[in-house]
């Protein structure tokens, strides 16, 4: 991509520090937002592909920011955070929009907003999908650990943008990350989302167990097989399933992953907001559009959100 002056990272938690840190290191321009980086001017990574410092600019509001040719989205999937009022001061005329969350549906919702919103329809905005395969914590303000994995697959919502996620790949492939092109973005967020279904949910709801424990367990292996299956089932419908195969290699995987404690874990025990809508929610919905019984998911869902209100009544 030519024409990439500027890189701006929307919500830089753990992973679109990590992932913007890695860009700017190999020496894009690279702003990011986010309020708990504000005046940040130094960022340490920790990671199995190497150490580094970096000096970063980060703000607050992204009204202080640069209009960016990449804007990359990495905030949590909650009803309070709205994209289009992020994005609104940074879009320039074919921005490419690289949504780099959990869950599923995130570029669908933002291509009907677009459809209605004459602003951006002007923009033109190319709407990308990112699915980081990794386990990365921020262990301070300024500070982010990238312990495991780490790949990300990237592909475009609509066929004919395919070449602008092309190019995307080969920018983090030169910054050093490892990156895959994925032709069918659908059918990779199902795939991204066998894991966070099992792994996110049962971390959280099996008393603080980190991903060693639940895959340890007969009974924690079963319940992850369970959940996983429910979502095979829904992606079949659309005829976009990553195959039943696909469970079995995602349990093996983490079976040999370092011990992590997943991002809903860390949101549950600092008694913030678990992103239970993208991840539960999302596919609850669908299934019951498709009328696809899903008793596991069902219960999953409903637990959470139980957990969820008790959790936060008590940090009132």
């Amino acid at each position: 991509m030519k024409d990439l002056q500027h890189v701006a990272v929307i919500g830089a938690g753990a992973v679109g520090s990590f992932y913007g840190a890695k860009l700017a290191k190999k020496g894009y321009s690279v702003e990011f937002q986010s309020k708990y980086l504000e005046n940040t001017k130094t960022l340490y990574v920790k990671s199995i592909w190497g150490d580094f410092t970096i000096p970063i600019r980060a703000y607050a509001s992204t009204k202080d920011m640069k209009p960016a040719d990449l804007i990359i989205i990495s905030t949590k999937v909650l009803p309070t955070e709205t994209i289009a009022e992020l994005v609104t001061p940074i879009i320039k005329d074919k921005s490419r929009i690289l949504f780099l969350q959990n869950g599923i549906n995130q570029e669908e919702k933002f291509d009907d907003f677009i459809k209605k919103n004459k602003y951006f329809r002007k923009k033109q905005p190319i709407i990308l999908g990112g699915l980081a395969f990794t386990c990365i914590n921020r262990i301070s303000q300024n500070e982010v650990h990238h312990l495991d994995y780490g790949k990300i697959k990237i592909g475009s919502l609509k066929k004919e943008d395919q070449k602008y996620a092309k190019e995307i790949t080969e920018i983090f492939l030169s910054s050093g990350i490892e990156t895959e092109f994925t032709s069918d973005l659908r059918k990779s967020r199902w795939e991204k989302l066998l894991w966070n279904i099992a792994f996110n949910t049962l971390s959280v709801m099996g008393n603080s167990a980190t991903t060693e424990l639940i895959v340890n367990s007969q009974h924690g292996e079963k319940l992850s097989t369970f959940l996983m299956n429910e979502i095979i089932k829904i992606a079949e419908y659309e005829k976009k399933s990553p195959g039943k195969k696909m469970v079995k290699e995602m349990i093996e995987r983490t079976k040999k992953m370092n011990p992590y404690k997943t991002s809903m874990l860390i949101d549950y025990e600092l008694q913030r907001p678990m992103e239970i809508e993208a991840i539960v929610g999302e596919p609850l919905q669908l299934a019951k559009k498709y009328k696809i019984l899903v008793p596991y998911l069902t219960f999953t869902y409903h637990l959470l959100k139980f957990l969820d209100e008790q959790n936060r009544k008590n940090n009132v």
